[in-house]
C-alpha cells in the first residue's frame, strides 16, 4: 500500500483517513457553539446604541445648570457697583463640581476669566505615562479599549469650541447654545455658551465645559462586565466543544480508523474498540460494528473452509480418474478396460454432481439475501411434495416406496418464508427419510402451529443417525448414506443447504434419533421451526 501525504490517497486512488489534530466534527461543534458567541458579541456592540439617549439626558440637565449660572451672573452684572473681582468670585462659588470648567469671554471672544478644569480618564493618562510598568499599561489599554466611544467630533478646546459649528447634538434654546463632543480619550464632553446682559465690565459670554467621568465609568463598567461574561462564555464554549469532541468525535474517528484497518487487513487481527459500555448511539454503533466484524470473520473462515472442502472433495474423483487413465494403457483384457471406463464415467458423474451442488451452495447466500419473505402456507407446500412422492416417476434415485403419513394438516399453517426455498428444504428431508426407510415403512410429517412459530417434524423408521455424528450432519460435504446406495451418489451438501435456507428465514433446524422404551434407535427425526406469519 503506497500512501501519498499530499493527496491523502493510496494506490488505486482510494482516500485514506489521514491523522488530524482535531476532527471535522470538532470544528462543526465549535462552529455551532460559536454562533452564541457571535450573538453575544452583537449585543456587546449594540449596547453603544444607548449612548445617544445618554447624551440627550445629559444635555437636558446641563441646560438647566447653564441657565442657573447665567441668571446668577446677570443679576450681579446688572448691579452698577459690581466689579470684576466680585463676578469672578461668584463664578468660583458657583463651581461646585470638579469635572467642569467655567469661563467668561469679552466681545471679541477673548478669555477674561476661567475656573475649574476638564479632567482626563486615569487609564488614558497611564497609557501615555512612559514610566509606568508594562502590566498596568496593558490593563489601562484594555480599559481604554472597552470604554464607551460616543462617536462625536473631537473636542477642539474650550476657545475653539466657542465658535465651532457642531451640527450633531447642538441646541440653541433662547440664546443658550449647547453642543456635545468626544474627548480625546473617548469620553463625553458637553459645552454651552450663553450671551450675558450688557455690562460695563465688557463680559459678553459665559462658557461651561463639562466632563462627567462618573457616567463614563458606569457605562464602561457595564461594557466590562459584558466583556468578562463574553470571555467566560468563550472559554466554556471551547471547553464544551472539546469535551463533546472527545465524547463523540474521537470515538467515531477511532471506529472509522478501525473499520479502515479491517478493510486493508481483510479482517485479520483487527479489534474494533469496545464502547458498548456507553448507553448511547455510539455504544450501539460499536456493538453493531463488533458483531459485524465477528460475522465477517466467521464468513471469511467459512469461505476458507469451504474452499478447502471443495478442493478435498474434487481431489478424490480426480485422483481416481487419474489412476484409471494411467492404468488403461497397461491392461490387456477388454473387460478390465470396460471396468476402468465405468470407473471414469462414475467419477465424471460424481464431479458433475459436486460442481452443480457447489455452484448452488456458493450462490445461495446472494440469492437468499434477495429473497422476499411473504406469508406462505406450509401445509400447502408439504401437500404438493407428498403428492409428488406418491408417483414413482417423481422420486429420486434411492428413494423407497414409503407410506407418508400426514398429521396436523387440517388447518393452514402460515409462516414467513419463500415457498420455493422451503419446498427445497422439505423435499430434501422427505427424500432422506424415504432413502433410509424400508419399503412400505412409515414416514410421518407433522405440522404444529401456535401464535409464535410453525413447527414441521419429519420422522422415519430407518437406522437413525450415529450419536457421534448428530452435530456433524449439517456440515458441508458430510454424507451418511444407506449401505445399499452407490458411493458418490450425493455430494453431502443437501442438509448444509437446508440449514442455510432455514436460518436465512430466521428459523432453526436440528436432528435427533427416535428411541423406543428400551432406548434403542428406531429412526431419525428432523425438526424445523419457522416464525409464524
Amino acid at each position: 500500500m503506497i500512501y501519498n501525504k499530499k493527496t491523502d490517497e493510496i494506490d488505486g486512488g482510494e482516500k485514506e483517513i489521514a491523522p488530524r489534530p482535531l476532527s471535522r466534527l470538532t470544528y462543526k461543534i465549535m462552529g455551532i457553539n460559536a454562533i452564541t458567541l457571535v450573538i453575544l458579541a452583537m449585543s456587546f456592540l449594540y449596547i453603544s446604541q444607548t449612548r445617544e439617549n445618554l447624551i440627550q439626558n445629559e444635555i437636558d440637565n446641563f441646560e438647566t445648570e447653564s441657565r442657573m449660572y447665567s441668571i446668577v451672573l446677570n443679576k450681579s452684572l446688572g448691579n452698577s457697583q459690581s466689579n470684576m473681582n466680585q463676578i469672578s468670585q461668584i463664578l468660583v462659588d458657583l463651581e461646585v463640581r470638579s469635572d467642569q470648567q467655567a469661563s467668561l469671554y469679552s466681545d471679541n471672544s477673548t478669555k477674561i476669566f476661567s475656573t475649574g478644569h476638564i479632567p482626563e480618564r486615569k487609564a488614558f493618562v497611564d497609557i501615555r505615562d512612559k514610566n509606568l510598568n508594562m502590566l498596568p499599561r496593558i490593563f489601562a489599554a484594555i480599559e481604554d479599549f472597552i470604554s464607551v466611544d460616543f462617536k462625536l467630533p473631537y473636542f477642539p478646546g474650550a476657545e475653539k469650541a466657542l465658535n465651532e459649528d457642531v451640527p450633531k447634538f447642538q441646541q440653541t434654546i433662547k440664546g443658550l447654545n449647547i453642543s456635545a463632543w468626544s474627548a480625546e480619550d473617548g469620553g463625553l464632553i458637553l459645552g454651552s455658551h450663553i450671551n450675558l446682559i450688557d455690562n460695563k465690565l465688557g463680559i459678553k459670554t459665559l462658557q461651561l465645559v463639562r466632563r462627567d467621568l462618573k457616567i463614563e465609568e458606569s457605562f464602561a463598567d457595564t461594557r466590562l462586565a459584558i466583556f468578562r461574561f463574553a470571555l467566560i462564555s468563550f472559554t466554556m464554549t471551547v471547553a464544551f466543544s472539546l469535551y463533546l469532541a472527545g465524547l463523540i468525535g474521537h470515538p467515531l474517528r477511532n471506529l472509522a480508523m478501525a473499520a479502515e484497518t479491517f478493510r486493508f487487513n481483510r479482517g485479520r487481527n483487527v479489534e474494533i474498540p469496545d464502547l458498548s459500555y456507553r448507553n448511547d448511539e455510539i455504544g450501539e454503533l460499536s456493538h453493531v460494528m463488533r458483531e459485524m466484524t465477528k460475522a465477517l470473520n466467521l464468513r471469511l473462515t467459512a469461505i476458507e473452509q469451504f474452499a478447502a472442502d471443495v478442493a478435498h472433495e474434487l481431489k478424490n474423483p480426480i485422483s481416481s480418474m487419474k489412476s484409471a487413465l494411467e492404468t488403461i494403457p497397461k491392461v490387456k483384457k477388454d473387460s478390465d478396460k470396460q471396468q476402468l471406463m465405468a470407473v471414469l464415467h462414475h467419477d465424471l458423474e460424481r464431479m458433475d454432481r459436486l460442481i452443480s451442488d457447489i455452484s448452488q451452495a456458493s450462490r445461495l447466500d446472494t440469492e437468499l439475501s434477495r429473497d422476499v419473505l411473504v406469508p406462505v402456507d406450509v401445509c400447502h407446500i408439504l401437500n404438493l411434495l407428498i403428492d409428488a412422492k406418491s408417483d414413482p416417476s417423481f422420486r429420486r434415485e434411492g428413494e423407497r416406496n414409503g407410506n407418508i403419513i400426514k398429521i396436523g394438516f387440517d388447518l393452514p399453517a402460515y409462516a414467513m418464508g419463500q415457498s420455493g426455498r422451503l419446498a427445497q428444504v422439505f423435499d430434501n428431508l422427505i427424500s432422506n427419510a424415504l432413502s433410509f426407510s424400508k419399503d412400505k415403512s412409515a414416514v410421518r410429517v407433522l405440522v404444529e402451529a401456535n401464535e409464535n412459530r410453525v413447527k414441521v417434524i419429519i420422522e422415519d423408521e430407518g437406522p437413525g443417525i450415529p450419536e457421534s455424528r448428530l452435530d456433524k450432519i449439517f456440515d458441508r460435504f458430510y454424507s451418511e448414506r444407506p449401505v445399499t446406495e452407490g458411493f458418490g451418489m450425493h455430494s453431502g451438501l443437501g442438509l448444509s443447504i437446508a440449514k442455510q435456507i432455514i436460518e436465512s428465514h430466521g428459523g432453526s433446524i436440528h436432528a435427533e434419533n427416535r428411541k423406543d422404551d428400551a432406548g434403542q434407535i428406531v429412526g431419525a427425526r428432523f425438526i424445523v421451526r419457522l416464525g409464524v406469519a
